[in-house]
């Protein structure tokens, strides 16, 4: 973890705005017609964030969901 101005920032999610930021201005300028840079911009292109956050979050939701459905039917 890296900290900005305050805001704690994993190296992952950096690396994944450095190369999202440069995807998009080697695609809005001529650098795309260079082929060094074009093979830079696929690479970034292919490269996923490994992380998987977003699914985590909707299964933990989808549990709270089914807990808070099931404790609503108990009886008092």
């Amino acid at each position: 973890m890296i900290e900005i101005a305050g805001i704690s920032i994993a190296y992952e999610t950096l690396g994944w705005i450095v190369a999202f930021i440069a995807s998009e201005v080697i695609g809005a300028s001529k650098l795309k017609e260079n082929s060094v840079a074009q093979l830079a911009k696929g690479f970034i292109d292919r490269a996923k964030p490994a992380r998987r956050e977003d699914e985590k979050v909707a299964e933990v939701r989808k549990a709270v969901a089914l807990l808070q459905e099931t404790l609503r039917r108990l009886p008092d």
